[in-house]
């Protein structure tokens, strides 16, 4: 068996995949730094809003030195591709198990993103479970390629760095319009950590504008992720559900399962939502050029 998706059970293990990964590097007391690299870009070369709660989660991690739980992040402005962004991560409180934490993304244009969570330490011994049921769906080597890159020179955006396949439903605990449900997995076979998992969860707005019976996209408003326990997948299946649209705003949540079934985060999102005459899933890269202008 090899060790593709295996995640590094140690806190500073993980905290060093991630930093590897996003291109987080700590550069003083509660002060980290990112250049929008590719990876962390959308199509349009705009900073990916997955890559700003992942690195939101990564932060904090690693300035508390305990893990995640969960990470809300609301997008104030933008950063393009190549521009660096520094990260101020504040303990607002810390307890004997639980910190509460803020982190503030800026440039010198001002604030691209801020974040509020908590990190903890889980008690071995404590309370758990799973309440949610994996849907029934074909496995990944069944699916259709999606979000494919069009495979021009200098292509940007978290596409190029994720594999997607899509999955049929065969039987969903929850059926209703717009359901969706996506496998995903890093094209370099890298962990799927709680951070990660985050940077792969934000395609909420896909299964809203399916649930209002047209194809489209979205812009994050918020990224949130409340995460559960780390285990070792190489894939991962989004279970996508819109809950309500309104005005062309939406919402939606993203339940996060490894292959075997185990409930890695919920996920959830409100996008500003718009139309497109392509499917995003079927038609994204050569259509990239086409969303240049057209979110905010």
């Amino acid at each position: 068996m090899d060790d593709a998706g295996a995640v590094p059970m140690d806190h500073d293990a993980r905290v060093a995949a991630d930093e590897d990964f996003l291109g987080l590097r700590e550069v003083g007391s509660g002060r980290f730094a990112f250049d929008v690299t590719s990876r962390l870009a959308r199509a349009d070369e705009r900073l990916y809003g997955g890559a700003a709660v992942a690195l939101s989660v990564a932060a904090a991690a690693a300035e508390t030195g305990r893990d995640a739980l969960w990470c809300t992040t609301q997008f104030v402005s933008t950063a393009m591709l190549g521009r660096t962004v520094d990260l101020q991560v504040e303990v607002l409180a810390a307890g004997r198990r639980t910190s509460q934490v803020r982190v503030t993304a800026t440039t010198d244009d001002g604030v691209v993103f801020a974040s509020l969570g908590a990190c903890g330490v889980l008690k071995p011994d404590g309370l758990a479970g799973t309440f949610e049921e994996r849907p029934e769906v074909s496995p990944p080597g069944e699916g259709d390629v999606g979000f494919r890159p069009s495979g021009r020179h200098g292509e940007a955006g978290w596409h190029t760095a994720v594999e997607v396949r899509t999955a049929e439903i065969r039987r969903h605990p929850d059926p209703g319009p717009g359901r969706v449900c996506l496998w995903l997995r890093r094209i370099d076979r890298g962990p799927v950590t709680p951070a990660i998992a985050g940077y792969l969860a934000d395609l909420v707005p896909l299964s809203i504008v399916r649930g209002c019976g047209v194809t489209g996209a979205g812009t994050s408003l918020d990224n949130t992720i409340r995460i559960g326990a780390a285990a070792e997948t190489e894939w991962i299946l989004l279970d996508l559900r819109p809950n309500l649209a309104v005005g062309s705003y939406g919402h939606g949540i993203a339940n996060v399962w490894t292959e075997d079934g185990q409930l890695l985060a919920v996920a959830s999102q409100t996008a500003s939502l718009m139309e497109l005459d392509f499917d995003p899933l079927t038609a994204f890269g050569s259509h990239a050029s086409e969303l240049q202008g057209r979110n905010g």
